[in-house]
Protein backbone atom coordinates (compact mmCIF):
# COMPACT_ATOMS: atom_id res chain seq x y z
CA UNK A 1 0.00 0.00 0.00
CA UNK A 2 1.26 3.46 -0.89
CA UNK A 3 0.69 6.58 1.18
CA UNK A 4 -1.91 7.73 -1.38
CA UNK A 5 -3.76 4.42 -1.10
CA UNK A 6 -4.39 5.14 2.58
CA UNK A 7 -6.62 8.09 1.63
CA UNK A 8 -9.12 5.57 0.27
CA UNK A 9 -10.21 7.47 -2.85
CA UNK A 10 -12.84 5.46 -4.72
CA UNK A 11 -13.67 7.48 -7.82
CA UNK A 12 -13.02 7.67 -11.55
CA UNK A 13 -10.52 10.54 -11.46
CA UNK A 14 -10.96 11.24 -15.18
CA UNK A 15 -14.21 12.92 -14.13
CA UNK A 16 -12.14 15.64 -12.46
CA UNK A 17 -11.38 16.87 -15.98
CA UNK A 18 -8.78 19.61 -16.28
CA UNK A 19 -8.80 20.06 -12.49
CA UNK A 20 -7.06 16.68 -12.22
CA UNK A 21 -3.71 17.83 -13.59
CA UNK A 22 -1.20 19.85 -11.61
CA UNK A 23 0.56 22.56 -13.61
CA UNK A 24 4.30 22.26 -14.08
CA UNK A 25 4.88 25.44 -12.06
CA UNK A 26 2.76 24.14 -9.19
CA UNK A 27 4.49 20.76 -9.37
CA UNK A 28 7.93 22.37 -9.26
CA UNK A 29 6.90 24.57 -6.33
CA UNK A 30 5.53 21.55 -4.47
CA UNK A 31 8.72 19.57 -5.01
CA UNK A 32 10.85 22.54 -3.94
CA UNK A 33 8.90 23.00 -0.72
CA UNK A 34 9.09 19.27 0.00
CA UNK A 35 12.84 19.12 -0.54
CA UNK A 36 13.65 22.23 1.51
CA UNK A 37 11.30 21.47 4.41
CA UNK A 38 12.75 18.00 4.97
CA UNK A 39 11.66 14.88 3.12
CA UNK A 40 10.64 11.65 4.82
CA UNK A 41 13.36 9.05 5.26
CA UNK A 42 12.80 5.49 4.04
CA UNK A 43 11.66 4.18 7.44
CA UNK A 44 9.24 7.10 7.82
CA UNK A 45 7.75 6.43 4.40
CA UNK A 46 7.30 2.75 5.25
CA UNK A 47 5.60 3.66 8.52
CA UNK A 48 3.39 6.21 6.78
CA UNK A 49 2.39 3.66 4.16
CA UNK A 50 1.60 1.00 6.77
CA UNK A 51 -0.23 3.32 9.21
CA UNK A 52 -2.04 4.24 11.29
CA UNK A 53 0.75 5.35 13.56
CA UNK A 54 0.73 4.00 17.12
CA UNK A 55 2.60 6.41 19.36
CA UNK A 56 3.65 3.60 21.70
CA UNK A 57 5.78 2.17 18.90
CA UNK A 58 7.94 5.29 19.11
CA UNK A 59 7.62 6.60 22.67
CA UNK A 60 7.72 4.93 26.07
CA UNK A 61 7.00 6.00 29.64
CA UNK A 62 10.20 5.16 31.59
CA UNK A 63 8.35 5.23 34.92
CA UNK A 64 5.35 3.06 33.97
CA UNK A 65 6.63 -0.37 34.99
CA UNK A 66 7.56 0.71 38.51
CA UNK A 67 4.44 2.82 38.94
CA UNK A 68 2.28 -0.20 38.04
CA UNK A 69 4.30 -2.26 40.53
CA UNK A 70 3.64 0.30 43.27
CA UNK A 71 -0.05 0.31 42.35
CA UNK A 72 -0.15 -3.43 42.94
CA UNK A 73 1.63 -3.08 46.28
CA UNK A 74 -0.63 -0.23 47.38
CA UNK A 75 -3.70 -2.30 46.52
CA UNK A 76 -2.41 -5.25 48.57
CA UNK A 77 -1.63 -2.98 51.52
CA UNK A 78 -5.10 -1.41 51.32
CA UNK A 79 -6.91 -4.75 51.19
CA UNK A 80 -4.83 -6.23 54.01
CA UNK A 81 -5.19 -3.12 56.16
CA UNK A 82 -8.96 -3.16 55.68
CA UNK A 83 -9.08 -6.83 56.67
CA UNK A 84 -7.21 -6.05 59.89
CA UNK A 85 -9.16 -2.84 60.60
CA UNK A 86 -6.02 -0.74 60.17
CA UNK A 87 -7.96 2.15 58.70
CA UNK A 88 -5.22 4.78 58.93
CA UNK A 89 -2.87 2.54 56.97
CA UNK A 90 -5.62 1.76 54.47
CA UNK A 91 -6.24 5.48 53.93
CA UNK A 92 -2.54 6.06 53.31
CA UNK A 93 -2.46 3.24 50.74
CA UNK A 94 -5.63 4.51 49.05
CA UNK A 95 -4.25 8.06 48.86
CA UNK A 96 -1.05 6.66 47.37
CA UNK A 97 -3.13 4.88 44.71
CA UNK A 98 -4.81 8.16 43.79
CA UNK A 99 -1.46 9.90 43.43
CA UNK A 100 -0.01 6.99 41.45
CA UNK A 101 -2.81 7.18 38.89
CA UNK A 102 -2.35 10.94 38.53
CA UNK A 103 1.40 10.50 38.12
CA UNK A 104 0.99 7.71 35.57
CA UNK A 105 -1.41 9.82 33.50
CA UNK A 106 0.94 12.81 33.69
CA UNK A 107 4.03 10.85 32.69
CA UNK A 108 2.12 9.19 29.85
CA UNK A 109 1.34 12.69 28.59
CA UNK A 110 4.85 14.10 28.78
CA UNK A 111 6.38 10.86 27.45
CA UNK A 112 4.44 11.35 24.21
CA UNK A 113 2.67 7.99 24.26
CA UNK A 114 -0.78 9.60 24.26
CA UNK A 115 -2.25 12.47 22.25
CA UNK A 116 -3.21 15.49 24.35
CA UNK A 117 -5.51 18.02 22.69
CA UNK A 118 -5.89 20.40 25.65
CA UNK A 119 -3.01 22.88 25.37
CA UNK A 120 -3.34 23.79 29.06
CA UNK A 121 -2.21 20.25 29.97
CA UNK A 122 1.55 19.60 29.80
CA UNK A 123 2.34 17.08 27.08
CA UNK A 124 5.40 16.10 25.10
CA UNK A 125 4.38 18.01 21.97
CA UNK A 126 3.39 21.30 23.61
CA UNK A 127 6.11 21.27 26.28
CA UNK A 128 8.83 20.79 23.66
CA UNK A 129 7.34 23.48 21.43
CA UNK A 130 6.97 26.06 24.19
CA UNK A 131 10.32 25.01 25.67
CA UNK A 132 12.07 25.90 22.42
CA UNK A 133 10.18 29.18 22.39
CA UNK A 134 11.32 29.84 25.96
CA UNK A 135 14.95 29.27 24.96
CA UNK A 136 14.53 31.90 22.27
CA UNK A 137 12.75 34.33 24.61
CA UNK A 138 15.55 34.05 27.15
CA UNK A 139 18.12 34.72 24.44
CA UNK A 140 16.15 37.77 23.31
CA UNK A 141 16.14 38.93 26.93
CA UNK A 142 19.95 38.95 26.93
CA UNK A 143 20.00 35.92 29.23
CA UNK A 144 22.52 33.71 27.46
CA UNK A 145 21.75 30.02 27.76
CA UNK A 146 24.36 27.38 28.59
CA UNK A 147 21.87 24.65 29.54
CA UNK A 148 18.44 23.28 28.63
CA UNK A 149 16.73 23.69 32.01
CA UNK A 150 14.00 25.90 30.58
CA UNK A 151 13.10 23.11 28.14
CA UNK A 152 13.31 20.20 30.58
CA UNK A 153 11.50 21.91 33.46
CA UNK A 154 8.21 20.29 32.42
CA UNK A 155 9.74 16.81 32.30
CA UNK A 156 11.24 16.39 35.79
CA UNK A 157 8.93 13.45 36.58
CA UNK A 158 10.71 11.38 33.94
CA UNK A 159 14.10 11.84 35.60
CA UNK A 160 13.40 10.12 38.94
CA UNK A 161 13.09 6.55 37.66
CA UNK A 162 15.80 5.37 40.07
CA UNK A 163 13.91 6.79 43.05
CA UNK A 164 10.65 5.28 41.89
CA UNK A 165 12.30 1.89 41.36
CA UNK A 166 13.75 1.95 44.89
CA UNK A 167 10.33 2.82 46.34
CA UNK A 168 8.69 0.12 44.26
CA UNK A 169 11.05 -2.54 45.62
CA UNK A 170 10.56 -1.38 49.19
CA UNK A 171 6.77 -1.39 48.86
CA UNK A 172 6.83 -4.90 47.41
CA UNK A 173 8.65 -5.97 50.58
CA UNK A 174 6.28 -4.04 52.87
CA UNK A 175 3.08 -5.23 51.18
CA UNK A 176 4.14 -8.89 51.31
CA UNK A 177 5.33 -8.56 54.90
CA UNK A 178 1.99 -7.07 55.91
CA UNK A 179 0.01 -9.74 54.05
CA UNK A 180 2.04 -12.50 55.68
CA UNK A 181 1.46 -10.99 59.13
CA UNK A 182 -2.31 -11.49 59.12
CA UNK A 183 -3.62 -13.85 61.76
CA UNK A 184 -7.16 -15.04 62.35
CA UNK A 185 -8.71 -14.66 65.77
CA UNK A 186 -10.99 -17.67 66.18
CA UNK A 187 -12.27 -17.20 69.71
CA UNK A 188 -15.75 -17.10 68.26
CA UNK A 189 -16.31 -19.14 65.10
CA UNK A 190 -19.27 -16.98 64.17
CA UNK A 191 -17.27 -13.78 64.53
CA UNK A 192 -13.79 -14.36 63.10
CA UNK A 193 -11.61 -11.28 63.12
CA UNK A 194 -8.19 -10.67 61.67
CA UNK A 195 -5.20 -8.77 62.94
CA UNK A 196 -1.56 -8.19 62.06
CA UNK A 197 1.25 -9.45 64.26
CA UNK A 198 3.47 -6.58 63.19
CA UNK A 199 4.43 -4.08 65.85
CA UNK A 200 2.94 -0.59 66.00
CA UNK A 201 6.32 0.74 64.87
CA UNK A 202 6.43 -1.56 61.85
CA UNK A 203 2.90 -0.62 60.83
CA UNK A 204 3.76 3.07 61.22
CA UNK A 205 6.80 2.61 58.98
CA UNK A 206 4.66 1.11 56.22
CA UNK A 207 2.10 3.91 56.53
CA UNK A 208 4.77 6.63 56.50
CA UNK A 209 6.45 5.05 53.49
CA UNK A 210 3.16 5.12 51.57
CA UNK A 211 2.76 8.78 52.47
CA UNK A 212 6.34 9.74 51.58
CA UNK A 213 6.13 7.91 48.25
CA UNK A 214 2.96 9.77 47.37
CA UNK A 215 4.60 13.06 48.38
CA UNK A 216 7.56 12.44 46.07
CA UNK A 217 5.27 11.80 43.10
CA UNK A 218 3.02 14.74 43.95
CA UNK A 219 5.91 17.19 44.23
CA UNK A 220 7.36 16.24 40.85
CA UNK A 221 3.99 16.14 39.05
CA UNK A 222 2.76 19.47 40.40
CA UNK A 223 6.15 21.08 39.72
CA UNK A 224 5.93 19.99 36.07
CA UNK A 225 2.44 21.46 35.85
CA UNK A 226 3.46 24.72 37.54
CA UNK A 227 6.53 25.09 35.33
CA UNK A 228 4.43 24.46 32.24
CA UNK A 229 1.80 27.03 33.24
CA UNK A 230 4.57 29.57 33.85
CA UNK A 231 6.02 28.69 30.43
CA UNK A 232 2.66 29.36 28.77
CA UNK A 233 2.22 32.69 30.56
CA UNK A 234 5.74 33.91 29.79
CA UNK A 235 5.26 32.93 26.13
CA UNK A 236 2.01 34.90 26.01
CA UNK A 237 3.67 37.88 27.68
CA UNK A 238 6.60 37.77 25.26
CA UNK A 239 4.24 37.58 22.30
CA UNK A 240 2.25 40.54 23.62
CA UNK A 241 5.35 42.69 24.06
CA UNK A 242 6.82 41.81 20.67
CA UNK A 243 3.84 43.41 18.92
CA UNK A 244 5.41 46.79 19.76
CA UNK A 245 8.51 46.01 17.71
CA UNK A 246 8.64 47.27 14.11
CA UNK A 247 5.12 48.69 14.13
CA UNK A 248 3.82 50.16 10.90
CA UNK A 249 2.98 53.83 10.57
CA UNK A 250 -0.75 53.54 11.25
CA UNK A 251 -0.30 51.20 14.20
CA UNK A 252 2.46 53.37 15.62
CA UNK A 253 0.27 56.48 15.39
CA UNK A 254 -2.66 54.69 17.01
CA UNK A 255 -0.54 53.39 19.88
CA UNK A 256 1.42 56.60 20.51
CA UNK A 257 -1.45 59.04 20.16
CA UNK A 258 -4.72 57.27 20.93
CA UNK A 259 -4.63 53.97 22.85
CA UNK A 260 -1.13 53.74 24.33
CA UNK A 261 -0.62 54.58 28.00
CA UNK A 262 1.88 57.32 28.89
CA UNK A 263 4.24 54.63 30.18
CA UNK A 264 4.11 52.70 26.90
CA UNK A 265 4.57 55.87 24.82
CA UNK A 266 7.54 56.88 26.97
CA UNK A 267 9.13 53.43 26.59
CA UNK A 268 8.61 53.41 22.83
CA UNK A 269 10.03 56.93 22.48
CA UNK A 270 13.07 56.08 24.60
CA UNK A 271 13.64 52.90 22.62
CA UNK A 272 13.48 54.80 19.33
CA UNK A 273 15.92 57.41 20.66
CA UNK A 274 18.34 54.72 21.90
CA UNK A 275 18.16 52.90 18.61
Amino acid sequence: MSVFDRFGLNFDTTRFGDAHNLSSDASNTMNLIASTSGKFSDWQISSLEAGPIERTEYFQNPTATNIISILSSADLISVTANTCNLFSLQAAADNLTIELNKFLSHTDNISGIVTVTDQSVPSYDTAISFGQMSMMNLSKSNESQSNTDVMLGCFTSLFISDIIEANANTLIYYSNKLADSVTANTDNVENITYSSNLSIMELANIENYCISTGDILNIRRTQDWSFYQNTLQISRDAGFLQQFNNMGGTQSYLVKNIIGTPTLVQNLTANTTNT
